[in-house]
């Protein structure tokens, strides 16, 4: 007779087989139908300069299915988006006697000025912890990154949305880059 845990550890090991049997069944979007921009400038020293911010993968001898599912995977690490993790703002019940109508105030964490200031940052501390995430997952995979102008990095990230796995991948497992591979340290 089976004990309670044993119980759990077979529903589980069986939710995981099957939620790996339909990841598996799903089947790999077509490389020729992926339209991939075009790295230009790799070798300009400004693009190199900011290529801490703008870059994209690639690894030699990689097939399509391999930097597709190695990508796919890191995806699973990256923040979720427009999740707001910050202690939450105290808000006042202001209500005058017997009428018990609450009074519009501010209910931001900092401030209206500590929130607008925030607001001016968010956003590259959050591509900042995107690429960070995506580096730590990548990068002891063998995957190097090389330097790309910042409008082509964003058709190539595109918000960092499903569809632009199938771009990342592509690039990942393409013709070598015509530039020289940013340093790991940085």
């Amino acid at each position: 007779m089976m004990r309670r845990g044993g119980l759990a550890r077979a529903g589980l090991l069986a939710s995981v087989l099957f939620v790996s049997t339909a990841v598996a069944a799903e089947p790999l979007p077509d490389p020729a139908s992926v339209s991939v921009p075009t790295i230009t400038d790799g070798r300009d020293p400004k693009i190199v300069a900011d290529g801490w911010k703008y870059f994209y993968f690639w690894r030699a001898d990689t097939t399509y299915a391999e930097a597709y599912r190695d990508i796919a995977d890191c995806y699973r690490f990256l923040p979720v988006a427009n999740a707001d993790f910050s202690v939450p703002a105290f808000a006042p019940w202001t209500s005058t006697p017997n009428k018990h109508v609450i009074e519009p105030t501010y209910p931001g964490t900092y401030g209206l000025v500590g929130d607008l200031m925030a607001s001016m940052v968010a956003g590259p501390i959050e591509r900042r912890r995107r690429q960070s995430r995506m580096r730590r997952c990548l990068e002891p995979q063998g995957y190097e990154r090389y330097p790309a102008p910042e409008a082509q990095w964003e058709m190539i990230i595109d918000n960092y949305s499903p569809a632009s796995i199938v771009v990342q991948a592509k690039l990942a497992s393409g013709p070598p880059p015509d530039a020289e591979a940013l340093p790991s340290n940085r």
